[in-house]
């Protein structure tokens, strides 16, 4: 798999694909209209940027196997750096999930035999998708930069986790309290049973206020430790 390919493959972000057109097929008038709009002109950047790719995995990117040849680290060595942030060895284990996943859903996607079956595959698949190209995203930017891009959720979350770290043991008791509450709420919202579109955007919530209290309820914990 070359790198047009494991671009395409990835969600033909944008930034990567104006890295590659400058080496593959270098096309200033190209480059300004995806830069200018890359909402509007970002198809015409992955139409010249196809003859590219390997033919056979061009035409069918999805396949129930990993590619031949395709070693994750490799293709991001900063992983194996010890000054490599934190958030991106957190992500490197979700974009593999969220890879096999991808090809997993990707599969049974044909196989549906309700439209119900196929709606939830279908949301569940979009979902593993976006997941892998944001992180994508996240690797590709630090690859080139060395600097951190920051807009993957991971980064918000940490940032909160580092306030956490400035609290007061009664601060971090009363965030303990307001964060059960949450989830209570969050909880009967559920088995409720209203606004069931809402569900899914709930369960979320529930489980990244879940995270944060783990993270509370081990500094209260540690914090009664005595001092040694």
């Amino acid at each position: 798999m070359n790198d047009v390919t494991r671009w395409l493959y990835d969600g033909a972000e944008v930034r990567e694909g104006l890295r590659l057109l400058s080496l593959y097929a270098p096309n200033p008038y190209l480059e300004r209209i995806v830069t200018a709009n890359p909402g509007l002109y970002g198809k015409f950047l992955k139409k010249a940027m196809e003859p590219y790719a390997d033919s056979i995995q061009a035409q069918a990117p999805l396949q129930a196997q990993a590619p031949s040849g395709y070693r994750f680290r490799e293709e991001w060595p900063f992983l194996a750096e010890p000054d490599c942030p934190m958030e991106l060895k957190i992500l490197a284990n979700d974009k593999i999930t969220a890879y096999h996943k991808t090809l997993e859903l990707h599969q049974k996607l044909f196989s549906c035999t309700t439209l119900e079956d196929c709606f939830d595959t279908a949301k569940n698949l979009l979902k593993n998708f976006q997941q892998n190209r944001l992180i994508t995203a996240e690797f590709t930017f630090y690859r080139e930069s060395g600097k951190v891009l920051g807009k993957h959720p991971v980064f918000q979350l940490t940032k909160q986790f580092d306030g956490y770290r400035k609290m007061s043991v009664v601060a971090l008791v009363r965030e303990r309290e307001n964060l059960k509450g949450a989830i209570w709420r969050a909880e009967s919202e559920i088995r409720r049973g209203d606004r069931p579109h809402l569900k899914e955007s709930r369960l979320e919530r529930i489980a990244q206020k879940r995270q944060q209290l783990e993270v509370v309820e081990r500094m209260i914990q540690e914090s009664d430790k005595p001092a040694k």
